[in-house]
């Protein structure tokens, strides 16, 4: 027989859809992983409700601050639960600075504080006076925003010179119960933890006092420089409606102490026990 050359075998192709490129066993595939940008993608359980609790805990950490600043009141205390809440998540509300607050427009604006400075010479010139921030003096308005926050940054690290009293000790002849020898204990903590605090704030508060003299002294070349603290209050509706006081009136403008002004003991007629010769 003649040589016969021997053909390979022509598969048929199947009949599908030109514009689809994966191989049909593994598009039909029911264990096939949908890629992320795929419609049908969904994350697992678990990585949904990790996701969920994350943003869950940072929407938390945004809200309590302004709910801890909404409770309080006047003198300064708060609700003990928003106490509590916030402390749990202190650390991460201070690292991401989500405590900040724009007191100067809501929802209580309190009042400003400016610095008066007096700079003495040795030579005998009249002593130059001025304050801080200066509307007249501070252009543009960023200057003076910058002298604002110096004065608003001084006030707000003031600290008494006299540190925090520290707790009454017991009388030498007193029988303590336990109870009582632990809440001794918890208070020595307590003003341990205080006078820590007024150390650091008292230096800091001395520091950016000294900055300011020794820049005065240098801006003047005086010898010896005097600055006070000054705050502007708010007029109230009584001031306005019944007084007619203006915002910018002299009376608006109280010099701060140094030295907190402390009050002595009321005279004992003007305490609970009638003044002598009254009758009883």
């Amino acid at each position: 027989m003649p040589d016969q050359k021997i053909l390979p075998t022509v598969v048929p192709l199947v009949d599908e859809d030109p514009m689809t490129t994966r191989p049909p066993s593994i598009a039909s595939s029911p264990e096939r992983k949908l890629a992320p940008n795929s419609p049908n993608f969904t994350l697992p359980l678990g990585w949904r409700i990790g996701l969920s609790a994350l943003l869950l805990f940072h929407l938390l950490a945004v809200f309590l601050p302004p709910f801890q600043f909404a409770c309080r009141v006047g003198n300064g205390s708060s609700s003990p639960v928003a106490d509590g809440l916030v402390s749990w998540f202190r650390p991460y509300i201070a690292a991401m600075y989500l405590d900040h607050g724009y007191f100067f427009f809501a929802p209580n604006p309190g009042p400003t504080h400016l610095v008066d400075y007096k700079v003495e010479f040795a030579d005998g010139r009249p002593p130059v006076t001025g304050r801080f921030p200066n509307l007249a003096e501070h252009t543009p308005r960023l200057k003076y925003h910058r002298h604002f926050m110096i004065s608003e940054a001084l006030n707000n690290q003031y600290e008494p010179p006299t540190p925090p009293p520290e707790p009454s000790p017991p009388a030498l002849n007193a029988q303590q119960t336990d109870r009582e020898r632990k809440i001794q204990v918890q208070r020595k903590e307590a003003h341990q933890i205080a006078l820590t605090e007024w150390t650091h704030r008292r230096k800091q508060y001395e520091a950016m006092k000294s900055s300011i003299e020794e820049h005065l002294l240098k801006t003047y070349g005086g010898s010896k420089v005097t600055i006070t603290r000054v705050e502007h209050r708010l007029l109230s509706p009584f001031d306005v409606s019944d007084l007619g006081m203006r915002p910018g009136d002299a009376e608006t403008y109280v010099n701060l102490p140094e030295t907190p002004v402390t009050t002595g003991p009321l005279p004992r007629n003007l305490g609970n026990e009638p003044a002598a010769g009254a009758n009883r």
